[in-house]
């Protein structure tokens, strides 16, 4: 068997549903949302350094990066390009606290 014959016969992935890619920008609003109620202000902020963002998935389910970034989008959205620029990981996992489809933690500096 060669490497194209695994990878031809790899469970197909459908594509990450509207929903959950929505529940991935709701879940980041929400953690600016905690950053603005923490510092008083999201111009604290000077940088996002890493978003995590963990999705529930079923096996063979492999496209965790495309749920992912409407989380990147929004930091972008609400803190610019430059400020709002962080790595990322997207991690399947198989359940989430109270069934949520998605969790993001993010890892953030702030002036002072």
């Amino acid at each position: 068997m060669t490497s194209d014959d695994r990878h031809a016969s790899a469970p197909a992935s459908p594509p990450p549903a509207p929903p959950t890619r929505a529940c991935a920008w709701r879940c980041t609003a929400n953690v600016v949302e905690a950053i603005r109620a923490e510092l008083g202000s999201p111009e604290a902020v000077t940088a996002v350094v890493k978003i995590t963002v963990f999705v529930a998935s079923a096996p063979g389910f492999i496209e965790q990066h495309l749920v992912a970034d409407p989380a990147s989008a929004y930091l972008k959205h609400v803190f610019g390009d430059e400020i709002g620029q962080h790595s990322r990981s997207a991690i399947g996992v198989a359940e989430l606290p109270t069934g949520s489809p998605v969790e993001v933690e993010a890892l953030v500096r702030v002036a002072g």
